[in-house]
């Protein structure tokens, strides 16, 4: 009989299909001490004009690489929450995200449904993550951001004994609905945004094409109208 630090089976979906994913030799969770209320970052206070776009789900072989040539073309930095599994997937366009100067957060390996996992597990999903990025890209993540913004007493505790700063988001354009089109995603950002926000995108998952279509449009708008666009460090910097 195996122990159970051995294999660690993961109840994740993967792109909406269901995926059971087995973790060989899972690191136990540090001790945990009874937490204080769950604290997500959603935005910053700030008089400052700052706002802070950040992709999901990546990286993504056809659209991350042309949402990294918009963002080059108009100096704008982003922040990349990305998953393990496709940074072991597509390292070269992980190092591309690395080598334009972008921030890189934690997303956990597989886009799972954290209601369904233990802390243990949680945890495994973030360090196994953390591994793939700083093999890939020299880079040690600050930051995680749980799929679908998922807060429970298990999560909360996981990101902490890992670590890392919990961030989620304010504004948020449902980029990844089919349904959206280009002009209404950045219609939604332009009429929701204020200085401090978290923008919520996604370069992975399904079809990004009116993400990418959207991104120039609400650039121009928001540039034309003082705002600066800056990393989730640089924003958390802009609050002291």
């Amino acid at each position: 009989m195996k122990n159970e630090n051995e294999v660690v089976f993961l109840r994740c979906r993967a792109l909406s299909l269901p995926l059971v994913i087995a973790l060989l030799f899972s690191v136990p969770l540090p001790a945990l001490h009874s937490h204080p209320a769950y604290q997500p970052i959603h935005r910053i206070d700030t008089q400052k004009k700052v706002v802070a776009l950040t992709f999901d789900d990546g990286p993504d072989a056809r659209y991350t690489p042309l949402i990294l040539e918009t963002l080059h073309q108009n100096g704008v930095p982003a922040t990349f929450f990305v998953l393990g599994a496709q940074v072991d997937k597509y390292p070269k366009v992980m190092q591309w995200i690395k080598k334009a100067g972008h921030e890189i957060g934690n997303h956990g390996y597989h886009h799972c449904d954290l209601h369904k996992l233990t802390e243990q597990e949680i945890y495994d999903e973030i360090k196994r993550t953390e591994r793939s990025i700083y093999r890939t890209t020299g880079v040690l993540p600050q930051y995680y951001r749980p799929p679908g913004g998922v807060m429970t007493h298990d999560v909360w505790n996981a990101v902490q004994s890992s670590g890392y700063d919990l961030i989620h988001w304010s504004v948020d354009p449902r980029d990844w609905s089919l349904e959206r089109t280009a002009s209404v995603i950045a219609n939604s950002v332009k009429k929701n945004v204020s200085s401090g926000d978290i923008v919520l995108f996604h370069d992975g998952g399904l079809n990004q094409r009116q993400t990418l279509a959207a991104l120039q449009e609400l650039i121009t708008d928001l540039r034309a109208r003082g705002y600066k666009f800056v990393t989730i460090s640089q924003l958390l910097e802009a609050s002291r």
